[in-house]
């Protein structure tokens, strides 16, 4: 985006109802906002302090095999769900939950590779991941990066495998997004990504790198910056 005098020029894109590669069969829109990462040093302080400050309760969803992370998570609603990420051995005392990355979730890794290709995006080539649920089962999926960019501000991509529940199917409601701003010092990629995607982003420029995620949920809204 552009300064125009001493205010930015917003982005803002709206997005409808969007659902993951399992329920895109129901009618969902095949590109959406799949997660949004809160990183915490302990998964159960944090999970506690999310609960006091939201009145859910995030569900342990599994540990991330080969990269010494596991989750909590809460639904979003809308195909969409929160995970709070944390380390298997605690850092310390639990840190300020922070934004920490977002995914956009897909039908078709590649589709969308050759869809952001006409707009001078490159995507990686897709890598696979999967995660043991606490019940026993294997939730699968791929992941693909934008090529030459690993800010955190960009999101990665994922397609689901499928015949797995999405997480915003198992996980604890009751919260919704309802603001998720993203500041960065040049707007011009991840503006255009938003655009070409009509992501539900509200992007600014600032020279300090910022995200702002709020919710709605029973104890009122509730803001996390990083």
């Amino acid at each position: 985006m552009k300064l125009l005098g001493s205010r930015p020029l917003e982005l803002i894109l709206a997005l409808t109802a969007a659902a993951a590669s399992s329920a895109m069969a129901q009618g969902g829109e095949p590109v959406g906002l799949d997660h949004i990462i809160l990183h915490t040093g302990s998964l159960s302080l944090g999970s506690a302090a999310f609960a006091r400050l939201t009145g859910v309760t995030p569900v342990v969803g599994g540990r991330h095999p080969g990269r010494g992370t596991q989750n909590a998570l809460v639904s979003l609603g809308q195909g969409r769900y929160l995970e709070l990420l944390a380390p298997l051995v605690d850092s310390g005392p639990a840190e300020p939950l922070r934004p920490e990355g977002w995914a956009v979730h897909t039908s078709d890794l590649t589709a969308l590779g050759e869809r952001l290709r006409a707009t001078d995006l490159l995507l990686s080539d897709p890598s696979p991941g999967s995660r043991r649920l606490p019940s026993g089962g294997l939730l699968t999926w791929s992941v693909a990066n934008l090529s030459g960019d690993d800010s955190p501000a960009i999101p990665f991509f994922i397609q689901w495998g499928t015949a797995v529940a999405h997480p915003s199917t198992t996980s604890p409601t009751g919260c919704s997004l309802v603001g998720f701003q993203i500041t960065v010092p040049d707007t011009a990629r991840l503006g255009r990504l938003a655009t070409a995607l009509k992501l539900p982003i509200q992007v600014r420029a600032g020279p300090v790198p910022a995200t702002t995620v709020t919710l709605r949920c029973p104890r009122g809204e509730v803001r996390f910056t990083g």
